[in-house]
């Protein structure tokens, strides 16, 4: 039989596919729409197609956001959007389905009745063989870091749902946390802004397209774009520009939370940690590493060397990528677990 070797980030906001021998081959939000046929649930699209339906969608046809604060929390939603992704990325070549082998990220503290899950959830969209290892380790592999050696370092994971921060030794994880701060509650926090600055309603679509166009950590940002959304008092449609400026103390604030964490994770460790953090800083990835100004603010508020990677959103399923074909660090790696 054939087989087929793959790494999942189901993340809040986006699940992502690597194909070992291919590469990442599949990044998408991670919704499903569903058609109500007769009470029953049909689906009708997943990922782009189903998230750009968001607040759009017929009577009938209802999205779904399965993944919720970085863990599954509509077990069939996810298990019908990650078969129809898996079906997406089969190649034409393959006559009958291929034996698929997995290495998913999962929740720091995951529980065994949550692993349990998430191998049903697995098992249900196709996926014959499943490894767990917990996303922050799998982010810190995609960021080249040297989790194996005496001090793998810490690194800090901005996802959509939640921020995970971990520091790293032998191939385990030596103290770490992890908070309710993501992406998704941030673009929730500028929707309210928008609509208190400017009366004005946006959908969760504009909000996060306006973040990625001109948001950022550095104060007194000059950038502006045009929004469209509906007045709030007279009902109409109406666009309007918004600045960076407005929206900067909402992301600070969210930002600092962050940090602050980082720093307790940091104290929490012994003084050697700390001396190894002190001289070789820290690594931040995940979709909310990219915004502009957080490398100079953490920098600043933490007096310590921060290293955002170029693919920092693409860390934990490059990370599973890398660990399909290092099978001796995936050993090292799960004797921790």
């Amino acid at each position: 039989m054939a087989k087929m070797d793959i790494a999942l980030d189901l993340g809040t906001s986006f699940t992502s596919i690597f194909v070992s021998g291919y590469g990442i081959v599949l990044h998408e939000p991670s919704v499903i729409a569903y058609f109500d046929d007769g009470g029953k649930r049909k689906t009708r699209a997943v990922g782009n197609e189903a998230y750009y339906m968001m607040g759009k969608a017929p009577e009938k046809t209802k999205t779904v956001c399965p993944i919720i604060d970085g863990a599954i929390k509509d077990s069939e939603a996810c298990s019908d959007m990650l078969g129809e992704f898996i079906t997406q990325i089969l190649p034409d070549s393959y006559i009958i389905k291929p034996k698929i082998r997995c290495i998913v990220g999962v929740p720091m503290g995951i529980t065994v009745a949550d692993r349990e899950m998430y191998e049903s959830v697995l098992m249900s969209a196709g996926i014959d063989e499943i490894t767990m290892v917990n996303s922050v380790m799998l982010a810190a592999v995609g960021a080249d870091m040297p989790v194996s050696s005496n001090f793998g370092g810490i690194v800090a994971t901005i996802g959509g749902g939640a921020t995970e921060i971990a520091i790293l030794s032998l191939g385990g994880i030596v103290t770490g946390c992890g908070i309710n701060i993501g992406g998704d509650m941030i673009d929730s926090a500028l929707r309210d802004r928008i609509m208190g600055v400017y009366k004005m309603n946006v959908g969760r679509p504009s909000v996060r397209a306006l973040k990625e166009k001109i948001c950022s950590l550095i104060r007194n940002d000059c950038a502006s774009a045009k929004v469209s959304g509906i007045d709030v008092e007279t009902k109409n449609i109406c666009t309007l520009d918004v600045a960076a400026e407005r929206l900067y103390g909402v992301l600070y604030d969210y930002y600092k939370n962050i940090i602050d964490a980082v720093e307790g994770v940091i104290n929490s460790g012994t003084p050697t940690v700390a001396a190894e953090i002190r001289k070789t800083g820290i690594t931040v990835v995940g979709g909310g590493a990219k915004i502009p100004g957080l490398k100079q603010m953490m920098s600043k508020l933490l007096n310590i060397n921060v290293n955002i990677p170029n693919e920092a959103e693409y860390a934990t399923v490059l990370g599973g990528g890398k660990l399909l074909s290092d099978g001796e660090l995936l050993d090292d790696i799960l004797e921790h677990l």
